[in-house]
């Protein structure tokens, strides 16, 4: 199967992130996206294919992974109540800390390790527990301390890449256009910066440097959307964050984000969501 273009949401001062997933299992979909990224398995067990490799995954499970390599992670059995899946996720871009950062002599460790994560790093038990607490941390942490708290994993990372092992094979090459991420990227960073307008196929298919048709055939091959559902997506997202983080009322969201009536925005945010956006505010709502 042919992995899909995953877009990573960036906040506007955010240089790296750190995601908490707490869900009923893993059911991760076969994706790629530009970003490196350190998963960490904090509780729950399955398969974890990376590239060529396939693999079993339990609690401890620290892996790191370049940019473009196809992944996922999957929760064995049917599940249950007892059955958990929970993980800490760091994404960063290769130029997060900045042009020319991994050049500088001090970071040689660093940048030997970035050069080994296109394959995949598996690291072991004590990695991961020196690792997982760290992550958990920069959840919260904030300015100097969040970067200062970056730089302390990525020195663990370089310490144990000796003994790491090495997931995808010495000759794998992605079944994935790896230009698609930086066309795709150039369509997403049009998108975030006119949600709240009307789009239209001609408009986003000229960012993309392609035809109408031709586009609409590559937005669905690449991230397994209809341009209409990747913008409702999308529109949904950034709908959910202002009913957690703002006061403004139902109807002034749907119109913020591009929703041309508020019956067709709840009719969408319902199919995506499950639930309606007044009780989806009730049931996030930060205390």
């Amino acid at each position: 199967m042919r992995a899909r273009l995953e877009d990573v949401q960036w906040g506007p001062d955010e240089s790296f992130l750190v995601r908490r997933y707490e869900l009923p299992r893993f059911e991760v979909p076969w994706h790629f996206h530009p970003e490196i990224e350190l998963a960490c398995i904090v509780e729950g067990e399955g398969d974890r294919c990376v590239g060529d490799h396939l693999g079993a995954f339990s609690a401890g499970d620290l892996v790191l992974l370049g940019p473009n390599l196809p992944h996922y992670w999957r929760s064995v059995g049917a599940g249950g109540k007892n059955q958990r899946a929970r993980a800490l996720v760091l994404h960063m871009r290769p130029t997060s800390l900045g042009q020319g950062f991994w050049e500088l002599p001090e970071c040689r460790e660093w940048k030997q390790l970035l050069d080994a994560a296109p394959r995949g790093l598996c690291f072991d038990p004590g990695i991961s527990a020196r690792v997982q607490p760290l992550m958990k941390s920069l959840e919260s942490s904030k300015g100097s301390n969040r970067l200062l708290g970056l730089l302390e994993i990525l020195q663990i990372l370089a310490e144990g890449a000796g003994a790491a092992s090495r997931l995808a094979g010495v000759g794998y090459l992605p079944d994935n256009d790896s230009l698609a991420a930086d066309r795709m990227r150039r369509v997403y960073d049009h998108l975030y910066a006119h949600l709240e307008e009307p789009l239209s196929l001609p408009e986003i298919a000229q960012v993309a440097g392609m035809s109408d048709a031709a586009f609409s055939r590559y937005c669905k091959k690449v991230t397994g959307r209809t341009l209409t559902a990747l913008i409702n997506e999308l529109r949904v997202a950034r709908a959910c964050k202002q009913l957690v983080e703002t006061a403004l009322s139902v109807s002034e969201i749907a119109f913020l984000t591009g929703f041309q009536s508020l019956s067709n925005f709840n009719r969408v945010f319902a199919a995506a969501k499950g639930t309606a956006p007044s009780l989806y505010r009730s049931r996030h709502r930060r205390s």
